[in-house]
C-alpha cells in the first residue's frame, strides 16, 4: 500500500509541540512497516498514492482540500478552540476557513483521534458520525526513561537545579491553567517545610516578552508573569526555555513531581513522558487526562486551589507515595507504544480500501 504522509508539522511551529512529536514518531514507525511512504508538503506533490494521510487538523486554516481524488485519513487531536470560543476569537476569514475545513473533514474516509474525550467532542461539535472516528492513543519515544544519577549530575549543575522542584512542560495558553499553578505554589511556599522548592517551567514561551503585546491568547501568560512578580517568586522560578529532547528527559528525571494543571487536554503527552522517567504525577482530573494517567497519577479539581495544595503537600511529605506512583507510572506506560500506534493506524488505512 502506498501512503502519502503530510510532513508539514515538522517544518512549522508545531515541530516543538505535541503535534510535531506525534508526526515524527508515527512517521518513523510507519516506515518500519511494509507500507510504502511518500512524504509531502502540498497535495499537488502526491502521485499514485492509495491513501493520503494528515497527522494533524487545523480548524481555521485551509490545510485540507475540499475536493479530493484519493481516500484521505486525518488525525484530529482536539477541538479545543470550539470549547473555549471566547479565548480563540475568529475574524471573518477564520469563520470562512472553519466552514470550509469542517466540510473537508466530513469528506475524509476516516478520522483518527487520540482519546475518547476528543472523540466525544468531535462528534458533538463537528457533527461527525461516531463510526467514522477511531481512537488511537499516543505514545512516547524510547528516549524517555529513568537515568542514573551520574548521567543527571551535569544537567543539574548546568541549570542549578535544587534537590526538590516541581516541573511543568508545555505551552502557556488559557487551558494550561498556569496562573492556578503559581497561586498554589505561593500557598505551598508559605509553609516553611517547602521553602526550598522551586518550579521549572520548560518551554520557549516562558522566555517571551509579551507584556506590551495585545492578543487574547497571550493573556494567560501575562497573568502568569504578573503573579510571579506580585508574589516575589522570581527567584523560585526556573525558565530554561526550549530544551532538546535529551535535556527534557533529564528535567523529568530530576523533578520531584510533575504537575499538569490543565483545564483541557486532547491527550496530555507530558503525563506519559513523566511516567516513563519514573516521575510522580499530580494532574488535573479534567478532559482526557484520567484516560492517560489511569491509576498511576493523583488527580485534583483544576478549580479547587485548596485541594491542589493539600494533595501536593501530602505527596511531597510522603516518600513512599512518591515511590509507589513512580512504579505505577512505569507500569502504566507499557500500555502505550509507537509500534502499537503504527499498527492501529495501518489498520485504519486498510479499512479505507
Amino acid at each position: 500500500m502506498k501512503v502519502a504522509f503530510n510532513v508539514q508539522p515538522l517544518k512549522t511551529g508545531h515541530r516543538t509541540r505535541g503535534v510535531g512529536a506525534y508526526t515524527k514518531n508515527l512517521l518513523e514507525q510507519l516506515k518500519e512497516t511494509d507500507l510504502e511512504i511518500q512524504e509531502f508538503n502540498d497535495i499537488s506533490e502526491v502521485k499514485n498514492a492509495d491513501i493520503v494521510y494528515y497527522p494533524w487538523f487545523d480548524l481555521f486554516f485551509k490545510s485540507l482540500k475540499l475536493i479530493r481524488k484519493i481516500p484521505t485519513v486525518i488525525t484530529v487531536h482536539d477541538v479545543m478552540p470550539l470549547l473555549y470560543p471566547s479565548n480563540y476569537p475568529l475574524g471573518i476569514r477564520g469563520k470562512i476557513n472553519f466552514y470550509l475545513q469542517k466540510s473537508a473533514l466530513r469528506k475524509c474516509q476516516r478520522i483518527i483521534t487520540v482519546s475518547k474525550c476528543s472523540k466525544k467532542d468531535i462528534v458533538s461539535l463537528l457533527k461527525i458520525k461516531e463510526d467514522k472516528i477511531t481512537v488511537i492513543p499516543e505514545a512516547v519515544s524510547k528516549e524517555f526513561k529513568p537515568l542514573s544519577e551520574a548521567k543527571l549530575l551535569s544537567h543539574k549543575r548546568k541549570y542549578d537545579l535544587p534537590d526538590r522542584f516541581l516541573l511543568y512542560v508545555g505551552d502557556a495558553n488559557f487551558v494550561k491553567n498556569l496562573p492556578f499553578l503559581i497561586k498554589g505554589f505561593k500557598l505551598l511556599k508559605e509553609d516553611q517545610k517547602f521553602n526550598d522548592i522551586k518550579v521549572a517551567l520548560v518551554g520557549g514561551v516562558f522566555l517571551k516578552k509579551v507584556d506590551d503585546i495585545d492578543h487574547p491568547e497571550l493573556e494567560s501568560l501575562k497573568q502568569l508573569n504578573k503573579l510571579i512578580r506580585d508574589y516575589n517568586l522570581d527567584n523560585s522560578i526556573i525558565r530554561p526555555g526550549q530544551v532538546s529532547e535529551e535535556e527534557l528527559v533529564c528535567f523529568y528525571n530530576l523533578a520531584t513531581v510533575y504537575i499538569q494543571p490543565s483545564l483541557y487536554e486532547g491527550f496530555g503527552l507530558p503525563l506519559l513522558e513523566a511516567m516513563s522517567c519514573g516521575t510522580p504525577v499530580l494532574s488535573s482530573k479534567s478532559s482526557s487526562l484520567p484516560e492517560v494517567g489511569g491509576e498511576a497519577a493523583i488527580y485534583f479539581d483544576p478549580s479547587n486551589l485548596n485541594q491542589f495544595v493539600t494533595l501536593l503537600k501530602d505527596l511531597l511529605n510522603d516518600k513512599s507515595l512518591q515511590i509507589k506512583l513512580s512504579r505505577l507510572g512505569l507500569t502504566r506506560v507499557q500500555l502505550f507504544s509507537w509500534e502499537k500506534v503504527a499498527s492501529d493506524v495501518k489498520k485504519v488505512f486498510e479499512s479505507c480500501l
